[in-house]
């Protein structure tokens, strides 16, 4: 077993663990130390870069959603969610922004990759979440009294007895749709303060697919609140 690595035409690099075995065929495994790549005892190398390369559509949003116990690295190179897309974090750029599958980030290390990235999400969370606030409450018939952010580390959102409403900024790296089931939660307690089967009732006929969502934010919940 051997550590290796590959060049993507995008100028990425890709890590991934070489093993061999008897069998005949190439197994690619996404586990939580990333890619795993298994060969036949006499096959070259390149045969597992151009698996990687046949693969790249189904392993990259993978690796995003590994199974980890740890909490997540924001490096240069590593894979990153935004709205539920895999994209790959990229260091030293004069401003935060997005390029297509790469994110850059106005920072230098892993410390100062956490605060750029914090407030470029913050930003983009500022406009983006009441926007969706706004859509649901209408067709929901429920107004909040005010929308904020939260910065919450064990939850998604947040509806005060006095209406407020408050959304995790976090959220950006979920999928829209698990993010309209957070703001669709959150309104319904607006008319149900609890959970109850009138308040699942309630979320159901605007998000029927509400449990899909839940489970999605509860599988990857320690990654993306966990840095």
């Amino acid at each position: 077993m051997k550590s290796a690595r590959i060049g993507l035409p995008d100028g990425r690099e890709l890590a991934y663990t070489l093993k061999r075995s008897a069998r005949r065929s190439i197994g690619l495994r996404i586990g939580p130390d990333g890619l795993s790549i298994t060969l036949p005892l006499r096959a070259p190398q390149a045969d597992a870069e151009r698996a990687i390369f046949q693969k790249l559509d189904w392993i990259l949003p993978r690796l995003v959603s590994r199974p980890s116990a740890e909490t997540p690295q924001l490096r240069a190179g590593a894979p990153f969610f935004w709205l539920g897309e895999a994209v790959v974090l990229a260091a030293g750029a004069g401003r935060t922004r997005l390029d297509g599958e790469l994110l850059h980030v106005a920072a230098e290390d892993e410390a100062g990759m956490s605060v750029a990235l914090a407030r470029f999400m913050k930003r983009r969370a500022a406009e983006f979440l009441p926007q969706r606030v706004a859509y649901w409450s209408a067709r929901m018939g429920l107004q909040p009294a005010r929308v904020g952010l939260s910065s919450a580390r064990r939850r998604w959102g947040s509806c005060a007895a006095h209406g407020g409403i408050r959304l995790n900024w976090r959220l950006m790296q979920a999928p829209p749709a698990a993010i309209d089931y957070v703001v669709i939660h959150e309104l319904a307690h607006l008319a149900e303060l609890n959970h109850s089967p009138r308040f699942w009732a309630l979320v159901e006929v605007h998000c029927p697919d509400w449990k899909h969502q839940r489970d999605w934010l509860k599988r990857h919940g320690a990654q993306l609140l966990g840095w």
